[in-house]
């Protein structure tokens, strides 16, 4: 598998930074970024700085709508945990998504009691090009049951949570109107919308051998330029 430098590691993650900082949304709290697992415990949040100097591998990100947390109940805010490098080789390898404190989603997606976020194996097949600020928009898709029905047969972490969303919402989503926000066009030159995406497969399954969403197929929107001692650092192309 292939694998960044660590000056193109730290260049990755400060641009990571930039664009999670610019997401908005009516429906995001505060996104908190973090060194370490440390730092977090201690409520340190990371400075523009560490976050420039691509230090920043925690974000603390609430999602602020209603979210299923049982048959027919909502909870009005749910906090994720995302760990960039919790893989060992980003952004090739996943990141964890946990969610933390209680009431869990009610959800396929989330397991029961640890509230770990099932990916699947699509960030992998992504090939390093999915952005954190994608995917968080992506957990906040999942939280909202806002995804097609392509397998009558899956139950995943969650069977009645799958029922629910067939039978009560008709697999549509819970809130139809909610506004997702979308990358910062001024910083991605406006990589986004389907051409920069998660697409979900058939196999929904925790045990995959399907990934649980595949990357559209298209050009890499991010490259790595300027790869010398002097400074390496990753730049989006224009479309």
């Amino acid at each position: 598998m292939a694998r960044l430098s660590p000056a193109l590691l730290r260049s990755r993650l400060a641009f990571d930074f930039q664009v999670v900082q610019g997401l908005r949304s009516d429906c995001l709290g505060p996104i908190m970024p973090f060194v370490s697992d440390q730092t977090l415990r201690a409520g340190s949040v990371a400075t523009p700085a560490q976050g420039a100097a691509g230090l920043v591998r925690l974000y603390m990100v609430e999602y602020r709508f209603p979210i299923l947390v049982g048959e027919g109940k909502t909870t009005p805010m749910v906090k994720v945990k995302f760990d960039l490098l919790a893989g060992a080789n980003y952004p090739f390898s996943r990141p964890s998504v946990t969610c933390i404190g209680a009431p869990l989603p009610w959800s396929p997606h989330v397991q029961p009691g640890s509230g770990v976020v099932c990916l699947g194996e699509g960030w992998e097949l992504a090939q390093g090009h999915m952005l954190a600020g994608q995917l968080i928009v992506h957990v906040m898709h999942l939280f909202n049951c806002d995804e097609p029905d392509r397998e009558r047969g899956y139950g995943g972490w969650n069977p009645p949570a799958v029922r629910y969303w067939r039978t009560v919402l008709k697999t549509r989503p819970l809130n139809p109107d909610l506004r997702y926000p979308v990358l910062p066009a001024d910083i991605t030159h406006a990589v986004d919308e389907p051409s920069s995406a998660f697409l979900p497969v058939a196999d929904l399954s925790p045990v995959l051998e399907t990934p649980l969403f595949d990357p559209v197929p298209m050009e890499p929107a991010f490259l790595a330029l300027d790869r010398d001692e002097s400074g390496e650092e990753f730049r989006p192309l224009r479309w």
